[in-house]
């Protein structure tokens, strides 16, 4: 059953509660035509306890404007996220709209809502929210009151009545794994980072999915974090462990600063340990030996939530097919002797 949400404001409610006509609205609106300060004053306060929000669409109409995209992200940087925003700056693009970018860090509340606020304020027709699985769900659909929403999430846990896109990172990994036992390693190490709330995230959960579904030893994770040092130090502590024939790292860079360790501490991949990142980056192929991964397809994921938020009923059919799977190369085998 679908969910019912409460009817947005109007311009018409505004000027009820500010006990104004609908032009003086506009007009406060728009700034097109002085009014008095203390009737802007009121129909700014019925605004603020309304929650309105203009239409973006019509607002950049009368403005002369391209409507606008509006994209929330924690990292611009990172493979994944980069890649996601370019595939919606391409559909927006196509579409006949523009993009602004609001980096917000999930921890920091202050900060975030200076941020949408800024946002806010362009002549927006929606927002994207990428990894919206690290936010405060509450606290965001809050502060965007009624600008509609559509987000990327890697988690199963998406806010009811919200169009979403599902980087699935938890078959990626469990994909990723049976594939490793599949080649008779007994068991797959992994070097994890921590969740947004501390806890364990997708990748790590499809991880112990199919360990357990194998019935297969589960190790100790390793943790880590985003940074390469972080990904050769993993590799150093592995190295040291006679025992591990089979790592599954987060990401690619994780992958590579392991791999790096390993060879450094004479053990060769895959003839003696088997390396397994997840994202495809470029250098995946470059690197020696070339680096299996698993491919998610954020191009596609950034064009499909723009497509669901520009039209949710058409969908991600808009988007094209995705090309997301397991790349196997030269960085697993068989463990030794089998």
């Amino acid at each position: 059953m679908p969910v019912q949400r409460e009817r947005p404001p109007t311009i018409a409610d505004v000027a009820r509660v500010a006990r104004v006509s609908l032009p003086t609205v506009s007009r406060v609106l728009t700034g097109s035509v002085p009014v008095r300060d203390s009737t802007r004053d009121r129909v700014l306060a019925a605004i603020k306890e309304l929650g309105y929000r203009p239409n973006g669409a019509a607002r950049a109409l009368v403005q002369g404007q391209q409507p606008i995209v509006g994209v929330v992200t924690h990292d611009t940087l990172a493979h994944g996220l980069a890649r996601m925003i370019l595939g919606i700056e391409d559909q927006a693009r196509r579409n006949g709209h523009v993009v602004a970018i609001a980096v917000l860090d999930p921890a920091d509340s202050e900060s975030t809502e200076t941020a949408l606020d800024v946002l806010l304020a362009q002549p927006i027709v929606g927002v994207i929210v990428l990894d919206h699985h690290m936010y405060d769900a509450e606290r965001l659909r809050a502060r965007l009151g009624t600008v509609p929403v559509a987000t990327v999430t890697s988690s199963d846990d998406v806010e009811a009545g919200v169009p979403h896109v599902l980087v699935d990172d938890r078959r990626a990994a469990k994909e990723i794994t049976q594939h490793l036992l599949g080649l008779g390693h007994t068991t797959v190490h992994h070097v994890t980072v921590p969740g947004p709330h501390g806890g364990a995230q997708g990748r790590e959960l499809g991880w112990n999915e199919a360990l357990t579904e194998a019935d297969a030893p589960v190790p100790p994770v390793h943790r880590s974090d985003w940074s390469l040092e972080s990904g050769l130090a993993a590799g150093a502590a592995l190295a040291r462990d006679r025992s591990v024939t089979a790592v599954f790292c987060w990401n690619d860079e994780l992958a590579f600063g392991v791999m790096r360790s390993l060879h450094e501490a004479g053990r060769r991949v895959p003839d003696d340990v088997s390396v397994v990142g997840i994202d495809d980056q470029p250098l995946a192929r470059a690197w020696v030996p070339s680096l299996t991964t698993y491919r998610l397809d954020f191009d596609w994921a950034g064009r499909a939530a723009f497509e669901l938020l520009i039209d949710p009923v058409r969908g991600v059919e808009a988007a094209g097919a995705t090309s997301s799977g397991l790349i196997v190369r030269e960085s697993t085998a068989p463990p030794a002797g089998h």
